[in-house]
């Protein structure tokens, strides 16, 4: 996962109005740009190219035990999962 990314995941599990703004993206044909634009707003930058999957990426310990641990789940609508955005999870 691009460093970038996940320094921005970390912020979004521990700011509530992060994380509520990312909940309330819903549409998943826009929730990438929508999430780079928030990403700017908090002083992050990322690019479409930090979303997109990686095919046999291996994950280390710490970015396993944020997928089990519940590090994403801020995307909003019936099964939410904020893990689309890097590509791991579904």
């Amino acid at each position: 996962m691009n460093e970038n990314l996940k320094k921005f995941l970390e912020e979004a599990s521990k700011n509530e109005e992060l994380k509520t703004k990312l909940e309330a993206l819903t549409d998943k044909d826009t929730a990438t740009e929508k999430a780079i634009e928030i990403a700017k707003e908090y002083g992050f930058t990322l690019t479409t190219e930090d979303f997109k999957e990686t095919h046999g990426a291996v994950l280390s310990d710490d970015e396993l035990d944020q997928v089990a641990g519940g590090a994403c789940g801020f995307l909003g609508g019936s099964n939410p999962c904020g893990c689309m955005f890097s590509g791991i999870g579904g």
